[in-house]
């Protein structure tokens, strides 16, 4: 395999573990507020029936015991999204799982994370009745403390360890890291198109049909500015709290630099890039 062969001398890990798998599925960690929704909108429109929005957080949170013979019961499944994807995923001779995750600046985020909350509908978590009752400085005090959870507190990190609520943050960054090493379809939020190039070029064999063109959903970001410009704007808001706010991000932040050499590299073995992304922005404006 062409592509996997460039991606595993690149990209260290388990990219083309199962070459000889009957069945491949696309798995989508759909962290909160990370684009999620503009790529599961693509999955739908291209996948149709075989793409699947898994809503039921429970069951998935229950890790590899859940999922196995979940998409053993669901053979039409050619690719799955969930709010909760646990690791470590199943390991199947027969199904091989192509995991996508998305990472965002952890700062910049914090505003997205806020102005989501307050326009939700209905507003019955505590997240959203604090950011309707607050002002963006006051909710983010709030969500410091220890009881709101970890949503704009190393929120990357927790998640891509597979312990979302584990208490030793120096061994979750680890097994963080130990993901996002596996990880060749890892993509930046504020690099979107590049991404979906990315992952249109290294899954090409297995997805040969697959079309990530897109229709931005669910977005509160102000395209206009780049995404040091809205992390500034975070950060003069912010100014009160902001030691506050980098120490409880410490290692998402240290996460962050890690996917951005890591988006680079794999990024530079994609051949004909610039053609290719004005092929995608082709396809994105024809749907609009």
């Amino acid at each position: 395999m062409k592509v996997a062969g460039t991606l595993a001398r690149l990209l260290p890990g388990r990219w083309g573990a199962s070459p000889a798998a009957e069945r491949q599925v696309l798995l989508h960690a759909h962290m909160f507020k990370n684009a999620g929704s503009t790529f599961d909108w693509s999955l739908q429109r291209c996948l149709g029936d075989a793409f699947m929005d898994h809503r039921d957080d429970d069951a998935m949170r229950q890790g590899a015991t859940y999922l196995e013979p979940f998409l053993r019961e669901q053979p039409q499944l050619q690719a799955m999204s969930s709010h909760w994807i646990t690791f470590p995923l199943p390991q199947m001779a027969d199904l091989e799982l192509h995991l996508t995750l998305f990472l965002r600046d952890p700062i910049e985020r914090i505003r997205s994370v806020y102005n989501f909350e307050r326009r939700q509908q209905p507003a019955n978590t505590p997240g959203s009745k604090k950011a309707r009752e607050v002002g963006f400085l006051d909710y983010v005090r709030w969500q410091l403390q220890p009881m709101p959870g970890p949503v704009v507190k190393d929120f990357h990190t927790r998640y891509c360890s597979g312990n979302y609520l584990g208490e030793d943050l120096g061994e979750l960054y680890e097994l963080a890291v130990a993901t996002l090493e596996s990880t060749p379809l890892l993509g930046l939020v504020h690099r979107y198109d590049e991404s979906m190039v990315l992952f249109e070029y290294l899954l090409q064999e297995q997805f040969p049909q697959l079309d990530l063109a897109y229709q931005r959903q669910n977005s509160s970001v102000d395209e206009a500015l780049t995404v040091a410009q809205r992390r500034q704007a975070v950060e003069r808001e912010l100014e009160p709290v902001m030691d506050e706010v980098r120490a409880a991000n410490r290692h998402d932040l240290q996460l962050y630099k890690m996917a951005e050499a890591r988006f680079e590299v794999a990024l530079a073995a994609v051949p004909d890039l610039e053609r290719r992304l004005q092929q995608l922005h082709i396809r994105n404006r024809a749907l609009q």
